[in-house]
């Protein structure tokens, strides 16, 4: 996993919160995640982008740093195809052990059909044009909230690219924000 801080481009100030994006079949299709790690950093979030694979030792990572107090709020899982099955995964594994998995955003899963506990906002993106979309069931014991949000006009390959998606991803990090009762952050959104 990659500490905080050593990013190529340091935050402007303290961490807005901490997002975890993760990359789906082979690290390589998932462009989309590299493109909302990069605004999302330029807007002062602490995100990293992942292979999916590697979700276990990030949630381990992301519940040591819990344990010390140094998971800045919201945290945030963002995945696309096996990355985000793998985000639910780590997302309910990081709720469910700390508390602080404050928001899940999924782009097209693939293999996994339902949420357990442990996130406590997730939306789930998925187009319907293709074989792999679908809507995701919560689990018994989750108590979060769970949004499907049916995508037309993408396909697996573009729906973690589209930029109204990544839009709302930041409005959805906001009402987070705004839920644990922390300020707006100063500066606005960067412009698409």
């Amino acid at each position: 996993g990659c500490a905080l801080g050593d990013e190529d481009d340091p935050l402007p100030g303290p961490p807005l919160g901490r997002v975890l994006l993760l990359r789906g079949l082979a690290n390589v299709f998932s462009t989309g995640m590299d493109e909302l790690e990069e605004r999302l950093r330029a807007a002062g979030y602490d995100a990293t982008v992942h292979n999916h694979l590697d979700w276990r030792d990030e949630a381990e990572e992301t519940l040591a740093r819990a344990r010390a107090g140094q998971v800045p709020r919201p945290f945030a899982v963002i995945g696309h195809s096996l990355g985000a099955d793998d985000g639910i995964r780590l997302a309910a594994r990081v709720g469910q052990a700390a508390q602080i998995a404050d928001l899940l955003v999924t782009f097209d899963p693939v293999l996994v059909g339902t949420v357990p506990p442990g996130p406590a906002f997730v939306r789930n993106y998925y187009q319907t044009t293709g074989v792999w979309g679908r809507g995701l069931a919560a689990e018994p014991g989750f108590n979060g909230v769970l949004e499907n949000r049916p995508v037309s006009g993408d396909n697996h390959f573009t729906i973690d690219k589209d930029p109204e998606l990544h839009r709302q991803v930041f409005a959805l990090l906001e009402q987070q924000r705004t839920r644990l009762g922390l300020p707006a952050p100063r500066q606005r959104r960067p412009a698409t």
